[in-house]
């Protein structure tokens, strides 16, 4: 299942069988370094190996479509080797939904051509149908999709209406997206100047021995 953004997303990361029980965990997104809510090492007394469990909590942003997680285990064991790392991708995850706007702009005679913009959403599964006086009665004439820098999806549709013969018309550009209820955005079509009126898991990292790593997340 995804998370909408500004959601909490907790992520769990697990490492065990190894010895001795001092052991190096951290957390970063991005590249940087973040706190982890919660770690143990267990058993706390002597024992011929152990294990770790930490976690961290991180508050989900429009921008984090290309983010990742990582979990980072250092132990003496690894003989100055590189550490062991566990990753989540967030794109997996997250769940941005998307903005709308309908405009229209005159064109030759009485023909104006009406666009719906429907910006910076995630994933990119989307549909789009045109609603005319409460009845999907409209085909797009055409329509486009673009990937932003930050990975969320804008889609550009647009149809050339007669005001004329449709003033005073209500048409509703109509968006359902990854499963979710429909939101909608209005334009009153009007004959002279265009005015608009807009309604507004688990995720397992591994190693070889001597440490095992898993990172799991929740919300």
């Amino acid at each position: 299942s995804t998370v909408l953004i500004k959601q909490i997303v907790s992520f769990t990361c697990r490492s065990h069988g190894f010895s001795p029980r001092n052991i190096s965990l951290k957390w970063f997104k991005n590249g940087n370094e973040i706190a982890a809510s919660q770690t143990s090492v267990d058993p706390e007394g002597d024992s011929v190996s152990y294990s770790v469990s930490s976690t961290a909590k991180v508050v989900l942003a429009p921008g984090d479509v290309r983010s990742q997680v990582i979990c980072e285990v250092a132990h003496v064991t690894l003989q100055g080797g590189p550490p062991l790392r566990g990753t989540a991708n967030l794109s997996e995850t997250i769940r941005v939904p998307p903005t709308l706007e309908v405009t229209q702009q005159p064109m030759a005679g009485t023909q104006v051509n009406v666009t719906c913009q429907v910006k910076q959403f995630y994933p990119r599964d989307l549909q789009l149908s045109w609603v005319e006086n409460g009845n999907v009665s409209r085909i797009e004439t055409a329509s486009t999709l673009t990937e932003n820098k930050d990975g969320t999806f804008n889609r550009t549709s647009w149809l050339l209406v007669n005001s004329s013969a449709h003033r005073g018309e209500v048409l509703a550009c109509r968006v359902e997206h990854d499963g979710q209820p429909a939101v909608s955005a209005n334009l009153t079509l009007e004959a002279s100047a265009p005015q608009k009126d807009q309604d507004t898991h688990e995720h397992p990292g591994e190693a070889s021995t001597p440490t095992h790593l898993a990172l799991n997340f929740c919300f």
